[in-house]
């Protein structure tokens, strides 16, 4: 099918030229789309507008490229890769995986095509990456490749935090009795007597919510781990 395209289109053409693409990728994309129309001669006829109109766009895309570029000179993202001996990664980082990132961790979005990679990364380390929309618009943007931490460390922090907690409640359930037994020598006049309904429904009440308070959290901290787990 002859189509004019009516703005750039990557390995396709720029806009206002004519060119033959699959019936399919016409009309279920480029069409749909607005990158494209039918060779119609209404359309051929409106070629050197299509033309204007496409510089037009096309200075104003490269505009927005340089000013995020100018925006990410500056700035750096960082990237957790499983790794191996020598620092090799297992997998690779690509161009496709930087724009996601930049997107995520900088929150501007990066044409995958503009990211410069001679080869996708393959090892850990420090890297400036090129950025290019054209030939007066370039930048760089450095991407720090680190090792993915091990779950056995994930797995240590949620103990070391279930431990804590538990310390944190054992601790408090001794201030609890320690300060029932202040209460005991204090009112032991008669005031309050050990032993006594009123005054053993309000210490037990203060056990049970220290109790409970402890066991919320430390239930919490287990859930976590066990999500670590069978993930």
């Amino acid at each position: 099918m002859k189509v004019v395209l009516l703005d750039d289109v990557v390995n396709v053409g720029v806009a206002g030229d004519i060119v033959e693409v699959k019936n399919g990728y016409a009309r279920n994309w480029l069409i749909p789309k607005r990158y494209a129309e039918l060779a119609t001669k209404d359309a051929v006829n409106r070629i050197k507008l299509i033309k204007r109109a496409a510089e037009s766009k096309r200075a104003r895309r490269m505009q927005e490229a340089s000013d995020k570029f100018s925006f990410l000179a500056e700035k750096e993202i960082v990237i957790a890769m499983k790794s191996g001996t020598e620092n090799r990664l297992f997998g690779a980082v690509t161009s496709a995986m930087i724009a996601d990132e930049i997107k995520i961790q900088l929150e501007v979005d990066v044409e995958r095509r503009h990211i410069v990679l001679e080869e996708p990364i393959k090892q850990l380390g420090e890297y400036e990456v090129e950025l290019r929309a054209g030939a007066d618009v370039t930048g760089k943007v450095r991407v720090v490749v680190e090792p993915l931490r091990k779950s056995t460390d994930f797995e240590q922090e949620l103990l070391d935090k279930i431990r804590e907690e538990q310390e944190a409640r054992d601790q408090a359930e001794r201030d609890e009795r320690r300060k029932a037994r202040k209460r005991e020598v204090d009112y032991g006049d008669g005031e309050y007597v050990e032993g006594s309904e009123a005054h053993a429904d309000d210490d037990a009440d203060v056990v049970v919510n220290a109790e409970a308070d402890g066991a919320a959290q430390a239930e919490d901290s287990q859930d976590k781990y066990e999500d670590h787990e069978e993930e």
